[in-house]
């Protein structure tokens, strides 16, 4: 899968009170391409971080598709976070969106991922595939 190419996926086994499906997508650090991540993001995450992006457009600084990075919030308002983490992704209908997510949404991401490797071991592909994504 090429790295910020977002798509949906099914969740193989869902709890009790988990979505049915996610939105998949790689991304790596800007600091090196070995630091490449796989998240399972909830449409609502998706839609919550995309506001933050148009809404503080002067932290937003030129992104790269799949490459996340640490940006400060300029503007900080009395309970906002210091900073984000920010990326780009490419949305099923081949738009670029900015995403903004806080510290603490990236830690619930990360902790749905270590709880459905499952989804994320099904769906994501080697070196080889991604030359040709």
């Amino acid at each position: 899968m090429a790295k910020g190419k977002m798509k949906r996926v099914a969740n193989l086994d869902p709890q009790k009170w988990e979505n049915e499906s996610y939105l998949f997508v790689k991304v790596e650090g800007s600091w090196s391409a070995q630091a490449e991540e796989y998240l399972l993001l909830t449409d609502h995450e998706v839609t919550e971080a995309s506001d933050r992006a148009s809404k503080n457009t002067e932290d937003v600084p030129d992104l790269k598709r799949g490459v996340f990075t640490r940006v400060d919030n300029r503007d900080k308002h009395a309970a906002a976070d210091d900073y984000y983490i920010a990326f780009q992704v490419r949305d099923a209908d081949g738009n670029d969106v900015d995403l903004m997510f806080t510290e603490e949404a990236m830690d619930r991401i990360r902790k749905r991922v270590e709880a459905n490797a499952e989804d994320v071991e099904a769906n994501k592909t080697g070196w080889l595939a991604d030359l040709f994504d």
